[in-house]
């Protein structure tokens, strides 16, 4: 029979461990942000020319293709590269080296539950910034941050950008300007959507000036290997240096390495499905801000952020599913939103129009 918790334990009490919506679905899923167009043929052609050694021998070798292609695609030097298993457990061992139980973390509001998971279970003290919605866009507001910044001296500020679930982007200026201003906060750039919008921040110039900023990225999301779990990053070589202490003890298998490689040798694929992805978001918002009451924020993603006013977002999200169609509802500035990722242009094509249906039957 179980013993009551003990000291080992009891602390723990009340900590629930993050996890994802369980989905058996595999058609119709607009609600976990995968790109739905998958990755590059490329890929594939690496797949099947798997080896007997790719399954059965450690990387263990002092060469790293991934990194070197990184390296080569973004002009960032080797030492101030790393990889892991996902942008989640990037992030996993962000919080784990640069925090101790007590500290204080800066999130966005609305943002990613999973930080807060990782918060929790590391004891730190949560504080929030919010993502501003106006009339017609979600913003980052600067004065806002940096009284809380001043105020709390958090050891880790997470910004989100694109930002999950609203959609959009920090401006260059601004997010340099808060890493300059506040050298005691690790910044950590979560840029898991990299990909959907023209991208203009100098990264190489950035981690070479400031010791105190993460670049964390994903081949989940732009590139369409959800699966591989596989992430990188960039930061100063001295961050680098602390932050390898956490960081996966055997790199990532030899496969799943080729196969991001080949993924980013592929621009043309990428630049191609990117295209259609931006084309179907915007004309998804065109069509239904058409309908009264209904806003589709601007997104920098591959999902938008949409307000009701006087509509049941949960039974919207009810009847989509109905019809084979996952998307999500959040909660924001005591309304209702739904977070709709984009799919294949098909896909677009076929939700657009039950949603036009749909949502004027529901309402309140």
């Amino acid at each position: 029979m179980n013993q009551s918790p003990n000291n080992l334990t009891r602390r723990y009490d009340g900590i629930t461990r993050y996890a994802g919506v369980p989905t058996e679905q595999e058609t119709g899923r607009l609600h976990y942000n995968e790109n739905l167009y998958g990755p590059s043929p490329r890929c594939m052609d690496t797949l099947r020319q798997t080896s007997f050694n790719d399954l059965c021998l450690y990387e263990s070798g002092s060469h790293d293709d991934l990194t070197d292609a990184l390296s080569e695609k973004f002009g960032v030097p080797v030492g101030c590269i790393f990889t892991g298993n996902g942008s989640a457990e990037n992030l996993r061992s962000i919080m784990n080296i640069f925090t101790k139980p007590g500290d204080t973390v800066l999130l966005p509001d609305p943002g990613w539950s999973y930080y807060t998971g990782l918060a929790d279970c590391r004891f730190l003290r949560v504080e929030r910034f919010p993502i501003v919605e106006t009339e017609d866009a979600c913003v980052f507001d600067e004065r806002d941050i940096r009284a809380r910044l001043s105020a709390l001296k958090p050891a880790v500020t997470i910004i989100a950008s694109p930002a999950m679930p609203t959609g959009n982007s920090m401006d260059d200026g601004m997010f340099e300007a808060l890493v300059r201003d506040f050298p005691e906060t690790l910044f950590v750039a979560d840029e898991a959507y990299f990909g959907f919008k023209k991208y203009t921040l100098d990264v190489p110039r950035m981690i070479n000036t400031y010791d105190n900023v993460i670049f964390s990225r994903t081949f989940s999301k732009y590139y369409g290997l959800a699966n591989l779990r596989v992430g990188y990053g960039f930061c100063s070589a001295a961050l680098k240096k602390v932050l390898w202490l956490d960081l996966p003890l055997h790199r990532l298998p030899h496969l799943v390495k080729r196969m991001a490689v080949a993924a980013l040798g592929d621009d043309d694929y990428y630049n191609e499905i990117g295209a259609k992805i931006v084309a179907s978001r915007e004309e998804l918002r065109r069509e239904l801000n058409a309908i009264p009451d209904v806003y589709v924020y601007p997104s920098d993603a591959n999902f938008v952020y949409i307000r009701l006013r006087g509509y049941d977002a949960v039974r919207i999200r009810e009847e989509a599913a109905k019809r084979g169609y996952l998307i999500r509802v959040f909660d924001g500035n005591a309304e209702k939103h739904l977070r709709i990722t984009i799919g294949t242009e098909e896909l677009m094509r076929e939700l657009t129009e039950e949603l036009k249906k749909i949502i004027p039957e529901t309402r309140v």
